[in-house]
Order: structure tokens, then sequence, then C-alpha cells
């Protein structure tokens, strides 16, 4: 097993060294748009307009539409088609850019839906997410403390369920993903999956007191399980990205996957290295 062959502290120092890049990814973003993440039209106001359509999309179509419109342009596909989402400013007509669409060479199929929120409402959701977040964090913090009633054990907890998330907004922000409500979602349930692998590490380590050989043999088994879990979320995820039309759903199987992909080299380096200090030191 890699844990007896590689000086865990290395491990330790690699998910550090993540972490570091996250935090400097997000304030990178702060810098550039005032916002540690690019929010989405139900976060920050404006239209959105929604068409399906039939085929292959046209080459150069998406830089068209954002020349026209001064609007971002998403590609969605899914089992039932594909569809283009278009993002601007508050007044966006449906039926103009249907036309425009149309004429850059989309089929379009059926009517066009449209939503569309002000910047005020929009702020006020903004907020309202982010307080939900912290609140489910600090819950999520309580919660393990008094599970434990310990502080080490329970800092490694809480700091690979923070090292998850920021993590996942900062490779959201290198692929220009935006936050959206289901986005505000998917980081609540991360918050549940990253306390799920940590607990069954931590429980069965804390049992009783372990020989360096009795820990190695215990590990094995926890990251047999634990890899399990996080194999079969993704898996489940997966199949929700390639045929599920909604494109929330879309969203928060995306973030999902991005954190439970994060949350290996968080538990089974980072959260197994403290432990093993603080049972061993």
């Amino acid at each position: 097993m890699f844990v007896n062959k590689v000086n865990y502290k290395y491990g330790l120092l690699f998910t550090q060294l993540l972490l570091l890049l996250s935090v400097l990814v997000i304030a990178a973003s702060w810098s550039d748009n005032g916002d540690w993440v690019r929010k989405a039209v139900d976060l920050s106001g404006g239209t959105e307009i929604t068409f399906k359509f039939s085929g292959e999309l046209p080459p150069g179509v998406e830089d068209k539409i954002s020349g026209e419109y001064n609007a971002r342009p998403r590609v969605f596909r899914s089992s039932e088609g594909g569809r283009i989402s278009i993002t601007g400013l508050q007044g966006l007509n449906a039926t103009d850019v249907a036309s425009f669409v149309e004429r850059s060479g989309v089929t379009i199929d059926g009517e066009p839906s449209v939503s569309s929120i002000g910047p005020a409402l929009g702020s006020s959701f903004w907020k309202q997410a982010q307080l939900s977040i912290l609140f489910g964090f600090v819950l999520m913090g309580m919660s393990v403390y008094l599970i434990y009633r310990s502080p080490v054990p329970s800092l490694a907890i809480i700091l690979s369920a923070a090292s998850n998330m920021l993590e996942t907004v900062a490779v959201m922000n290198l692929l220009g993903m935006e936050m959206s409500l289901g986005g505000i979602a998917a980081l609540l349930m991360m918050i549940g999956y990253s306390v799920d692998t940590n607990v069954v590490l931590t429980t069965r380590l804390l049992k009783r007191e372990f020989g360096m050989e009795d820990f190695d043999k215990t590990m094995k088994n926890s990251m047999a399980t634990g890899l399990t879990m996080s194999a079969t979320s993704i898996a489940a995820l997966l199949a929700i990205i390639f045929f599920s039309p909604a494109s929330v759903l879309t969203q928060i199987a995306s973030v999902l996957i991005i954190g439970l992909v994060f949350d290996v080299p968080n538990t089974w380096l980072q959260n197994s290295a403290i432990l093993r200090w603080h049972l061993h030191a």
C-alpha cells in the first residue's frame, strides 16, 4: 500500500500545495471579477434565454452570438439533444436573439425558454446563498466536534471539507463555470460527502490505540470502503451529466464530481497524515 512506501508527510505537503494554489486562483478571480466566483444570472441578475437545437452547431456561432449581444453562450448536450443558453443583461429580447441564432445556421426546435431576474433580487439570492454555505459549514463543524470531543480529529475533518470546497471553486473558476443556485446546492451537498469518507477513516482509527502495523491495516480497509463510496457516487453523477436534459442537475453533478475527486487526496493523504501524527507522535 502506498502509505507504507511514501513518507506520509509528502502526502500532507502535496495537499497543502493544492490548497494554496486554490486560494491563489480564488484571489485572482476576486481581483478580476470583484467576487470569489463567476455568478450565473440567478445570482447576479439579468436575462437567460435557452434554445433547443438539432444537429451540429456551425463553427464560430458562439463567437458570433457573443459579439452581437455581448452575452455568454453556453452549450449543453444530453440524450434528448442539444441546448444553447445565452445570458445577458436585463431586457434581452428572445425573438430577436432567436432570429439571429437561426440566421447563424442553427436549427432551433420549439419555443425558447426565458428567465429574467432583477439585479437586486439576484444580489439578495447571492447573499443568502453565501450565508447558507457558512451556516452549513459551521453546523457541520459543531456536529463533528460533538461526536469526537477531540480537537485534532475534528479539525482534520473540517480542514478536509474546507479544502474540498475551496479547490472545487478554484477549478470552476479555471474552467469558466458559473455559480448558480444549483452550484450552491452542490457545495452544500459536498459538505456531507466530504464528511462521509472522513468519518469512515476517523472512526475506525480512533476505536483503540494502534501499533503502526494495525494503523496501516486499518487504513487499507478504510480506504477500500471510502474509495468504493466515492467511485459509486461519481458513476451515478456521470449518468446525470450524460443523460439528464436539466442544466441544473448537470451543474450539480459536475460540481460534485470535482469535489469528490479532490476528496480522495484530502481524506487519504491529508487527514490520514494528521491522524497518524496524532495517534503516533
